[in-house]
């Protein structure tokens, strides 16, 4: 008992240390920055209940998130810096990844439990949303653990402390994310059903779903009924209506139309962020035929895995953070497979393969890292039909080479992979296992803590933001660009849009616009030449100026004030 409680708390204190990497980097864009500000919005402003970004605009997903972001700011007296942000997701990955492995060493036993920490902390597409201030990681956490609640109910041993419990964690969720934790939930459970060959209505005629759903419900109300008493119902058309079934739905059927991408790519981007681990996916399906002999509790977690790629495949909205639900379960059935004493003859083959083709990648990859570093010509050819942003995360994990520690880590990667490479040799599976975990852990740790922070330090405009309000004194600043939610937070006030003016007008006071320098070749700026601050290029070789021009110049757009 006491061994168990603490590998737990020592698996809990990795994660924290592994997943921080990063957690000081600037924001860039609005993903991280306008979360931060309803953020500012509570704890500068103090509204708990109505939150709004730096423009005014009231949350448009439940407090849940935003609430114990701002407990802990008061608590560092009133602080708020990006690690501060971010903190909330992080304590719920590293609690995850606790959460992960107790299920997997108590329902499997042996070293299943670790094994399945090691692979959840090695995909990449968990441990880029530990250190990200937005809400998908703390959901990912309440509907997890309301999930793993609920087997005992399904399986017909309801106990109140399972459906409470489960209740609880789902009516939380709802506070985070909105309804669609009782769907993914639910949905989860259906599927179970399915494949074990019973009827999902039957659980319909038990008392335990309904109280699950009534508790879930009842904890939410406590902050949705006020809400939308407040906003006369307006808050449901956002955060109901347009953040969820706006997100399932097309844009022809009333949906928002937004993020609309393949059907595959959710599944695609499921493999791809999981590598190298996803290799092993061909001898995992391998290996829960048939399904009749899998234990119970290894289909129950591959049904939220269906679950959760199945909804957001058939979605119209879809994005990267939508799969985050997805790795838990994946990492638990994994580790399932590959702690099982027997194998079929066709999962253990696939099995081997795919540790081989794990090996080798990886050491492909350090070799080609390496090459990549002392090769400018190389380089170059290879970035020149990629992506902007694909380029620049290339050039600055080749120019890394120069720190020490990049160099230290891709050394981890290369030995790892030569260690995997010869336990598939001695036909040691489980070492072969461990090895990949190892180099996958370290290039996972390379990108978190140095490529993306890197990458973030470049494109950021933070210092550009701080400066201009050393420069104006805080005054208002306009743009043509529209909102701007990142200069905005570091500024410390919203940057207004402006339009302007073809006739003069009365008002005398100066103004401070934010323009690129390309738009001041444009008739519209002749003459404006009172460039105060340029701004570092951006990825486009651009620059921002903030300009302080003439009296009535521009006029404010519509619904600006």
């Amino acid at each position: 008992m006491y061994a168990r409680a603490l590998s737990l708390v020592v698996a809990g204190f990795l994660a924290l240390l592994l997943l921080s990497q990063g957690l000081t980097a600037p924001f860039e864009k609005d993903e991280e920055t306008r979360p931060a500000g309803i953020i500012v919005d509570i704890v500068h402003r103090g509204n708990w209940m109505l939150p709004a970004d730096v423009y005014g605009e009231v949350t448009r997903k439940p407090p849940l998130y935003y609430w114990l972001s701002a407990v802990l700011a008061e608590a560092r007296g009133g602080t708020l810096d990006e690690a501060g942000a971010r903190a909330v997701s992080l304590i719920a990955a590293a609690l995850l990844s606790v959460v992960v492995m107790a299920y997997a060493g108590a329902w499997i036993g042996g070293g299943a439990g670790w094994l399945a920490w090691l692979i959840l902390i090695g995909c990449y597409g968990f441990c880029s949303h530990a250190g990200y201030a937005r809400t998908d990681m703390l959901f990912t956490l309440l509907i997890f653990g309301a999930y793993c609640l609920l087997y005992p109910a399904v399986e017909g041993k309801a106990r109140g402390r399972n459906w409470l419990g489960a209740g609880v964690m789902l009516g939380l969720a709802i506070l985070t994310k909105g309804p669609l934790a009782l769907a993914l939930c639910a949905l989860g459970i259906a599927v179970y059903m399915l494949l074990v060959r019973r009827n999902p209505l039957k659980l319909a005629m038990r008392p335990w779903p309904w109280l699950t759903v009534a508790v879930a419900v009842a904890i939410a109300a406590l902050w949705y009924v006020p809400a939308l008493i407040e906003t006369h119902g307006g808050i449901a058309s956002v955060q109901l209506m347009q953040e969820n079934v706006g997100h399932l739905v097309p844009a022809r059927m009333g949906g928002t139309g937004e993020a609309s991408r393949p059907f595959y790519y959710m599944v695609v981007r499921f493999i791809g962020t999981s590598l190298p681990w996803s290799l092993y996916l061909p001898a995992l399906i391998f290996s829960f035929w048939p399904l009749r002999e899998v234990p119970g509790r290894q289909l129950y977690q591959l049904s939220l895995l269906i679950a959760v790629l199945g909804l957001f495949s058939i979605a119209s909205a879809k994005r990267d953070d939508y799969i985050l639900p997805a790795f838990p379960p994946f990492a638990i059935v994994l580790a399932a497979m590959i702690a099982q004493a027997e194998w079929p003859s066709a999962a253990a083959r696939l099995r081997d393969l795919a540790g081989l083709a794990a090996g080798i990648a990886m050491l492909v990859l350090s070799a080609g890292a390496l090459i990549l570093s002392g090769r400018g010509a190389v380089l170059d050819r290879l970035t020149v039909h990629m992506q902007s942003s694909d380029a620049s995360y290339l050039r600055l994990f080749a120019a890394g080479f120069g720190h020490w520690r990049q160099s230290i880590v891709m050394l981890v990667v290369a030995v790892a992979s030569v260690l995997a490479l010869a336990a598939w040799r001695r036909g040691n599976p489980r070492a072969v296992v461990a090895a990949v975990a190892i180099a996958s852990i370290a290039g996972v740790s390379l990108w978190i803590g140095t490529v993306r922070p890197g990458l973030a330090a470049r494109r950021t405009f933070k210092t550009f933001a701080i400066e201009m309000r050393a420069a104006t004194g805080g005054q208002p600043v306009y743009s043509p660009g529209g909102p701007d939610y990142e200069l905005s937070y570091y500024y410390g006030a919203p940057i207004l849009e402006l339009g302007l003016k073809r006739k003069g007008g009365a008002d005398s006071a100066p103004r401070y616009v934010l323009v690129w320098d390309s738009w001041l070749r444009d008739r519209h700026w002749s003459g404006l030449r009172q460039a105060m601050a340029p701004s570092h290029p951006a990825g486009d070789g651009r620059r921002l100026i903030l300009l302080k021009v003439e009296p009535n110049r521009f006029e404010l757009s519509p619904g600006i004030h």
